[in-house]
């Protein structure tokens, strides 16, 4: 039996073959999540119809739509704790009185897309909210008669016996079933080799357990990784060889962004982690509040250079060059234009460190004259550089981050 389910898993997934090239998640999708949005990450599992619209109307108003956020999606927050009477999963009422099909055509009016998280097992992760297990093909009709774009699914309360794949697969085939283009996101948590099957049931995967708005945090989850902050997901991703994972329809997810959550993530800490789902091609899914960004939050998430190099065209993710012994880390990734971006990172929460980079370690000749952009600087820092490029005193936590091109003159 079990190699006979194995073999309808494998068919299932020839038959999928490129079925989320649907127009839907080519390049990293950018945008907003409610999870940490007026709640600690999760902690009320809320979020209303009036404080959406009030994100959306905020992200058009500042022209962040017009740098790539356009995806307004909702975490496990907006399900009734039933279905209705004919088994249809149902928005709860007191928080969406207009219903989501409203909802999306207010979205949808003002140019964004619209997506809701659920789960391919029986109840979501919080709040006892209905999960899609059983109702993969009712949901995803559901789901597309609301005129959705995006589904998350998340992996609690599946059922022994169920394996990751095949709960995942069955979603996905339900999805692609509707005729309604939907970008997929798979959050199992980096389970069950998802590398190796997730680019082909979903354009997002996710890599490792649950991010929180810490710089380090212990690994006090479900699914794989070394930890849940900011510089775990960074030392766990290095051990992935990412680069030979990503690829147009097809990235890794480190979850979404705690950009400057109140008192627990500041500047440069949230500056490094945009840098580093920048440098991986990852999805730009901020949880935090985008309403009235202060200067500081403007200028990590409205910077067109770093944006720049999460959206390259070739998708592919950044790998990790070297580690030294006192936290030192540099990382490097090829640009569609031939040019390369690298980041120099200091994981050390004391002291700061010199680093360097040469040309061999970016697959170029020593010889090479290359310019070196400071891509947060947004400036220029040095023309005609050859053999190497050189970071003195780079402070704890924090990074440079430079495109490196072929010299101007």
């Amino acid at each position: 039996m079990m190699a006979l389910a194995q073999l309808a898993i494998t068919i299932m997934l020839v038959q999928l073959g490129d079925a989320y090239n649907n127009g839907m998640g080519r390049l990293p999708v950018m945008g907003w999540n409610t999870w940490c949005t007026d709640d600690a990450c999760g902690l009320r599992d809320i979020c209303t119809e009036t404080e959406i619209k009030s994100v959306v109307d905020s992200i058009v108003s500042q022209g962040l739509d017009k740098l790539g956020y356009q995806y307004i999606n909702m975490d496990d927050c907006w399900s009734a704790k039933t279905r209705d009477a004919q088994g249809h999963l149902q928005a709860d009422a007191k928080q969406f009185p207009s219903g989501l099909k409203s909802l999306a055509d207010y979205i949808h009016d003002r140019g964004l897309y619209f997506g809701l998280y659920t789960c391919v097992g029986t109840e979501t992760c919080h709040g006892g909210r209905p999960g899609s297990y059983g109702y993969y093909e009712q949901d995803a009709q559901t789901i597309a008669s609301w005129g959705l774009d995006f589904v998350k699914a998340d992996n609690c309360n599946k059922p022994s016996g169920v394996s990751e794949l095949e709960a995942y697969t069955n979603l996905s085939q339900a999805l692609n079933a509707t005729g309604r283009p939907i970008l997929f996101s798979t959050c199992e948590w980096g389970e069950s080799d998802i590398a190796s099957w997730g680019g082909q049931v979903a354009q997002m995967w996710r890599v490792q357990m649950d991010h929180i708005p810490f710089w380090r945090f212990p690994n006090e989850a479900a699914g794989k990784g070394f930890g849940q902050g900011t510089a775990d997901i960074i030392d766990y991703v290095a051990t992935l060889n990412p680069s030979t994972l990503t690829s147009p329809y097809n990235v890794m997810d480190p979850d979404f962004l705690e950009t400057l959550f109140p008192i627990t993530l500041n500047f440069v800490d949230s500056r490094t982690e945009y840098s580093f789902w920048a440098l991986w091609s990852a999805p730009l899914l901020v949880a935090t509040d985008l309403r009235n960004l202060s200067v500081e939050k403007r200028s990590i998430v409205t910077n067109q250079e770093v944006i720049a190099i999460d959206q390259d065209a070739l998708v592919q993710a950044g790998d990790r060059i070297y580690n030294t012994s006192q936290g030192g880390q540099v990382w490097w990734k090829n640009l569609t234009n031939g040019d390369v971006a690298v980041l120099f990172y200091n994981a050390n929460d004391q002291v700061s460190l010199d680093l360097n980079v040469t040309w061999p370690q970016i697959q170029r000749e020593a010889s090479t004259p290359l310019d070196v952009r400071d891509l947060w600087q947004q400036k220029t820092i040095a023309t005609n550089q050859t053999r190497a490029w050189f970071v003195q005193a780079l402070q704890p936590h924090d990074v440079q981050f430079v495109r490196l091109s072929p010299a101007s003159q």
